[in-house]
């Protein structure tokens, strides 16, 4: 007869079945979260591809006979072509390919030669058997014709989720502090008494940019704001919509076009689960209060919890620049947005804070985003964009795009001209609030929005608030609090416009030296250079006798 097991026996086997279940769950978790941050990171099934006509057309031809499972198809509504701008801005273009030109992004006109008149940022859709994002662009890479196409995935963009929830989400949206049973985050109601003596437009020299609008020889400029949109707040998610200026508060024409594709949303009642509809026109009126007589355009990019994706921005830009060129307007383009460096991948927080690589390979290079600033540059666009909020979790680096050099990168301010505790670096400053008052320690930042009582809170800026952005049963309120770099950010904005409209004969590179020029010299270690009106008003003065 078989002996029965004994009692160690048992046990043992016991051990092991647990352990296989252990691996099993750890397994499931891992390849679940990997999937979810795949999601936050880029699109599934889409790819962007920049290049001429011929080298397109090549490439395509080339992937069906290496790979016949390979498909990709156009989708017109986030392509653009080159072809489709002016003629006088097509001549100065160059015969060459992308390749040297995005690995060359600077002013000048030799950087511009490099952009083929024939160039196309286009999105395709996977729709082949062979439909993984990785593989396909892997495939790419092996091809003879892709040598002269520049391949990106569609990057999510506006909200790159923290995996350990940071108090401190990108762009400025409403922050969740880890721990906190109080939200002090939420943006709170403010006044008309708070808006106009609120300590930025002091620091900033509000008044003297006021002095010059009174000048009725100034020149027409347009700015661009992208950004979420007020009106997805009556729950309009797909459909295409406007306003305008005549039917709110600031003046402004709002777009809103129908997103083709929506990035994967966060779960409900999730951290993440937030509504930042109003963050663009927010936005919008720190504009208007220094160009109030400019054309001031707010255009949907990101979806009301701030999600959005990287072709959807690329083709925005292209249509606002190409549109801008051929009215023969001077244009600034405003971008409260980003992506930060990647993230430490853990699967198994908060439980373990076990680090492991993100899980794929992809080289997030932004390369259809470095190519849409480098024509922004040839067609004399000003690029201002947001440097982030990440430096509460000690990461300091500007996030994409404010990172690169013919993008001006805004930092934000307190009341001390220091950098707000939560700011990334930039290349100038503006007022966004702080995290942390003159008696907390020096590792204290938190959003404290609700301690905002008045115009002269350490915490916040104020700003306008859309109507159609108030919950129902809420009180109405025209104004609020609100802290971050993306607000930072449209005052820069704001004052390039300006520069614009005195001097439009200032190139977009002349623009940002200006603005450096005039910045509030830092007189401490802890402070930055801040915007200043007035001496930014004399530096472009000097810059235009030069000539």
């Amino acid at each position: 007869m078989q002996a029965r097991p004994t009692t160690v026996n048992r046990i043992v086997i016991v051990i092991i079945l647990l352990l296989l279940a252990l691996l099993i769950g750890g397994l499931v978790t891992y390849r679940s979260a990997a999937q979810a941050v795949r999601d936050d990171y880029f699109m599934a099934h889409e790819i962007i591809l920049v290049g001429t006509t011929t080298n397109l057309d090549a490439l395509i031809q080339e992937l069906q006979t290496i790979d016949p499972n390979i498909q990709l198809t156009l989708d017109p509504n986030r392509s653009f072509s080159l072809q489709t701008l002016q003629q006088s801005t097509q001549q100065s273009l160059g015969p060459q390919t992308i390749v040297s030109a995005a690995l060359q992004v600077g002013s000048g006109d030799s950087a511009c030669t490099q952009l083929s008149a024939e160039l196309e940022i286009n999105l395709y859709q996977l729709t082949g058997s062979t439909d993984d994002v990785e593989a396909v662009l892997d495939a790419i890479d092996q091809t003879t014709a892709g040598g002269n196409v520049l391949a990106d995935a569609n990057w999510v963009i506006g909200e790159p989720w923290h995996p350990t929830g940071s108090p401190w989400h990108p762009t400025g949206s409403p922050w969740h502090p880890t721990g906190s049973g109080e939200d002090q985050s939420q943006p709170t109601p403010a006044s008309l008494s708070d808006y106009e003596n609120q300590w930025a437009f002091s620091k900033i020299g509000l008044a003297d940019a006021q002095a010059v609008n009174t000048d009725d020889t100034l020149f027409p400029v347009r700015i661009g704001v992208f950004d979420t949109s007020p009106l997805e707040s009556d729950g309009i998610v797909a459909e295409s919509v406007e306003e305008k200026p005549a039917d709110n508060d600031l003046g402004i024409q709002i777009d809103h076009p129908e997103f083709i594709e929506t990035p994967v949303p966060p779960e409900p009642g999730s951290p993440q689960d937030i509504d930042v509809a109003n963050h663009g026109y927010f936005n919008s009126g720190f504009i208007r209060e220094l160009t109030p007589g400019s054309q001031i355009e707010l255009i949907r990019v990101l979806t009301k919890n701030n999600r959005g994706d990287l072709a959807t921005l690329n083709h925005a830009l292209l249509t606002f620049m190409g549109d801008a060129n051929a009215d023969g307007i001077n244009a600034v383009a405003n971008l409260s947005l980003g992506v930060p460096p990647l993230e430490p991948f853990k699967p198994f927080a908060p439980w373990f804070d076990w680090e492991f690589p993100v899980p794929f390979k992809i080289q997030r290079q932004f390369d259809s985003l470095q190519t849409v600033a480098q024509i922004g540059e040839c067609l004399d666009v000003v690029l201002v964009a947001a440097a982030g909020n990440d430096s509460a979790e000690s990461l300091q680096v500007s996030n994409y795009p404010a990172n690169w050099g013919t993008v001006l990168g805004v930092t934000a301010s307190n009341q001390a001209n220091e950098q707000s505790c939560f700011a990334n670096n930039g290349d100038v400053a503006a007022p966004g609030g702080d995290g942390r008052s003159p008696e907390d320690p020096s590792n204290v930042c938190e959003p404290r929005l609700n301690l905002c009582t008045d115009g002269n809170c350490a915490y916040s800026v104020v700003g306008y608030v859309h109507p159609k952005t108030i919950a129902t049963g809420a009180t109405a309120t025209t104004y609020q609090h609100w802290v971050g770099t993306s607000f930072a950010t449209p005052m820069v904005s704001g004052l390039a416009a300006l520069l614009r409209q005195i001097d439009p004969s200032l190139s977009a590179a002349e623009v940002r030296e200006a603005i450096r020029c005039g910045a509030t010299k830092p007189t401490t270690p802890q402070q930055v250079p801040v915007i200043n009106v007035a001496q930014t008003l004399r530096c472009a003065e000097d810059l235009s006798n030069v000539e």
